[in-house]
């Protein structure tokens, strides 16, 4: 399986969380009228996916460095690349923000 196709197994699952997540969202706050309740879940779930970003914002660094020092390559990142690291990114994010608000939506 070459790297094309795990793109877009990652992209595909991205682009569907990225378009849900903002519809059941606005579903969840009419349901729940805009309380002090759905804030605390919203709250929680953003805690929750900051930690995440912050976490591998730290390790891609980490990893670049160690990369960089240690051995002698050069490495190149097209704008294309890039993109689809960003896109890829994004879905994970908005995919560990919608498990988030539902495990805290059923717990609390």
């Amino acid at each position: 399986m070459n790297e094309q196709h795990i793109f877009l197994l990652l992209l595909i699952p991205s682009a569907g969380i990225t378009i849900f997540l903002p519809f059941w969202k606005s579903k969840k706050e009419i349901a729940y009228k805009k309380d002090e309740r759905w804030q605390l879940i919203q709250n929680k779930a953003n805690n929750v996916v900051n930690y995440l970003s912050y976490t591998l914002l730290v390790l891609f660094l980490v990893i670049g460095q160690i990369i960089t020092i240690n051995f002698d390559i050069e490495i190149t990142f097209t704008l294309n690349r890039l993109c689809t690291y960003a896109v890829c990114f994004i879905g994970l994010r908005n995919a560990v923000e919608l498990f988030a608000l539902r495990y805290y939506d059923n717990r609390i």
